[in-house]
């Protein structure tokens, strides 16, 4: 089963809906790159280049169809978290059921 794809809408200066975009696949690349940004912001403090960093992340989560400043223009914010809090959600499950843990070895008893 495909994962739910993650929107993003974008606004006219009226509120009205400018262009719908949807993404069920996160590239591998896009992936490194959120949990590298992820990890660098400082949550208790944001500023100006962690959300410039966060919107060049989105715009490559939806291959480059838009650009920072058409989000800079007419992205809701609250939609802008729920696609990061999206790609860190399954960059998460990713970590959490890596199949590349093996379980741990057993050591043979030895005989006496």
């Amino acid at each position: 089963m495909p994962p739910t794809p993650i929107r993003l809408t974008l606004y006219t200066a009226n509120d009205e809906v400018n262009k719908e975009y949807s993404r069920s696949t996160i590239p591998w690349g896009v992936l490194k790159k959120a949990i590298t940004l992820t990890k660098s912001i400082d949550k208790d403090d944001v500023d100006e280049d962690d959300m410039d960093a966060i919107a060049g992340l989105i715009v490559d989560v939806f291959g480059n169809q838009f650009s920072v400043q058409d989000l800079d223009n007419g992205a809701d914010v609250g939609e802008m978290l729920a696609v990061l809090q999206g790609i860190v959600a399954r960059a998460s499950a990713l970590v959490k059921a890596n199949p590349t843990d093996l379980p741990p070895k057993v050591k043979p008893k030895k005989s006496k």
